[in-house]
C-alpha cells in the first residue's frame, strides 16, 4: 500500500518501482540513475496499467517527445525527454548536462569517430582506461572511464565528485573528490578534512588530507597537515619538516624528511633518501646510501632513540 500522499512509479528504464510525491513532476531512478519526467496528478496504478500493452507499442510511445543522447565520458546512447536539461548516464552513471533546446540530430555527431589510431593505442596495448572511484560515504565503488567527472555509489546512491583540483593560492573551501588534487609551490590549502583520489603536495597542506591513493610530496618546508594515503611517496626534491604523522600501507622516501611516520605494511629509505624522527611500520628496509636516524619500531624488533641505520 503507497504511503500517503505519495504514488507508487516505474521507472521506464529499467522497470523499477519506487514510491514519489504527488505533485512531484520528475525524478531520478534510485536503481539505475535514469531520469524519471512524472505526469502531473499521475494515478499510482498507472505504471502496472502500461505493462498490459504489447511491447512494441509501448516502446514506440516511450518514444514520443524524447530525443537521443550520448554520454560524453563512455559514449553510450539513450533517451531523454526534450525538456530535460540534465540527467545521469545508465551505464557509467556520469553527469550530463543538456544543451537548451538541442537537437537530436546534433547529438549524433559521435566525437569517437574522429578519433585517431594515436588515441586509440592505449586499448589496443591494453593500458587500463578506467579506475575505481570510491564512494566517502560508504564503502561502495563503481568503475568509471578515466574522463568520467562525476559518478554516482552503486551502494547508497550518493554523488561522487571525480574533478581535479589544481591549488595554487589560497583556498578555503572543502574539496571531496576522486580525482587529482594539486597544490602548487604558491598553493595554501586550509581545510578541516579534504578528500581526494590522489595528490601531489608542493606547497602548503594545514588540515587532515585523506586520500584513497598515492600522494607525491615534493614540498619544501614545513608540512602542518596529517597525511592518510594508501601510498606515500617523499620525492627526492622534498626537504620537509611533517608537523603531523604520516599514515599509510606503504611509505617510499627518495628525498629528505622529518617527522613521525606509521605504515600498516612497510617504509623503504632509498639511496638518496634521509629520514630523521619516528617510525612505526611492519616491514622496514634502507638502501645502501640510504640513511635513518630516529626510533623505530616493527614487530618485535625495537630501536633505541638516535640510533643511525645506515
Amino acid at each position: 500500500m503507497a504511503a500517503k500522499g505519495r504514488i507508487e512509479i516505474q521507472c521506464p528504464h529499467c522497470g523499477n518501482l519506487q514510491l514519489e510525491p504527488e505533485l512531484a513532476q520528475s525524478t531520478n531512478c534510485r536503481k539505475c540513475g535514469g531520469y524519471i519526467q512524472l505526469e502531473k496528478g499521475r494515478p499510482s496504478t498507472a505504471p502496472r496499467e502500461a505493462q498490459l500493452y504489447p511491447p512494441a507499442i509501448q516502446k514506440v510511445e516511450d518514444a514520443k517527445g524524447r530525443i537521443e543522447i550520448q554520454c560524453p565520458h563512455c559514449g553510450n546512447l539513450q533517451l531523454e525527454a526534450e525538456s530535460a536539461k540534465s540527467t545521469y548516464c545508465r551505464k557509467c552513471s556520469g553527469y550530463i548536462k543538456l544543451e537548451k533546446s538541442r537537437k537530436p540530430a546534433a547529438l549524433h555527431e559521435p566525437q569517437s569517430r574522429s578519433i585517431s589510431v594515436f588515441q586509440n593505442l592505449p586499448g589496443l596495448f591494453g593500458v587500463q582506461r578506467t579506475f575505481f572511484a570510491r564512494c566517502f560515504e560508504c564503502p561502495g565503488e563503481r568503475e568509471v572511464p578515466k574522463s568520467a567527472t562525476s559518478t554516482l555509489c552503486p551502494k547508497c546512491g550518493a554523488y561522487i565528485d571525480l574533478q581535479d583540483y589544481r591549488i595554487s593560492s589560497i583556498y578555503t573551501r572543502s574539496i571531496r573528490t576522486g580525482g587529482r588534487l594539486v597544490v602548487t609551490n604558491k598553493g595554501d590549502l586550509i581545510g578541516r578534512r579534504t578528500f581526494c583520489g590522489s595528490a601531489e603536495i608542493q606547497g602548503s597542506v594545514r588540515g587532515n588530507l585523506i586520500c584513497t591513493g598515492t600522494v607525491r610530496i615534493k614540498l619544501k618546508g614545513k608540512l602542518s597537515g596529517s597525511i592518510e594515503a594508501k601510498t606515500v611517496y617523499i620525492e627526492k626534491k622534498c626537504d620537509a619538516e611533517i608537523v603531523q604523522p604520516i599514515r599509510a600501507e606503504l611509505v617510499e622516501i627518495d628525498g629528505t624528511i622529518s617527522g613521525q611516520i606509521i605504515a600498516t605494511r612497510k617504509v623503504v629509505i632509498h639511496t638518496a633518501g634521509r629520514l630523521t624522527g619516528t617510525v612505526s611500520a611492519l616491514g622496514f628496509s634502507v638502501d645502501k646510501g640510504g640513511y635513518f636516524f630516529g626510533e623505530l619500531s616493527i614487530g618485535k624488533m625495537e630501536m633505541t632513540p638516535g640510533e643511525k641505520v645506515d
